[in-house]
């Protein structure tokens, strides 16, 4: 079975703001230069104003929920794709697919970048499912609250990084 979810996080910058710092490389580059049990690799499929980023991070053990802890075969390596489209008015879709090994699962949805009266917001919606014999249900509300804090964690670190840019 699978858990269905959805959420939005907002930002206070415009929304060609964001999107041009989505889909370029500087961005990421920077938000990944100090992660030491993490890859990157960009690429833009269809071309200017359009990105595909896979990530993958080894989970340190002590931020591991101590009912996934139990259920883990081996180190906890989650990876995620997210794909962004070019901007069409005020509007761009993405997309994501997610993964770990040591806990068999699979996340995916849909992202939709739009204005809002403050900056703009990303409306995130998917699926999440634990292959977890008895306990896969018990987790899978723990892989979406994951999801839910690093693009949080992604809002601050962009955030930030756009007040640096405007005082360079």
């Amino acid at each position: 079975m699978s858990r269905k979810f959805s959420f939005t996080v907002p930002y206070t910058v415009p929304v060609e703001d964001l999107h041009r710092a989505l889909t370029g490389d500087e961005l990421w580059q920077a938000r990944f230069a100090d992660a030491e049990t993490a890859t990157l690799d960009l690429a833009h499929p269809g071309g200017e104003g359009t990105i595909r980023l896979a990530m993958s991070e080894k989970i340190r053990p002590d931020k591991i929920p101590g009912i996934v802890r139990k259920v883990l075969k081996s180190d906890l390596v989650v990876s995620r794709t997210d794909t962004w489209q070019a901007l069409t008015g005020e509007i761009a879709k993405g997309s994501f697919e997610g993964s770990s090994n040591g806990v068999n699962s699979e996340m995916s949805g849909s992202y939709e970048l739009r204005p809002t009266a403050e900056g703009c917001e990303i409306e995130v919606v998917g699926t999440v499912k634990v292959k977890v014999p008895l306990v896969g249900g018990a987790i899978e509300p723990l892989a979406e609250q994951l999801h839910h804090r690093v693009l949080d964690s992604e809002r601050k670190f962009i955030e930030k990084w756009f007040a640096g840019q405007a005082s360079a």
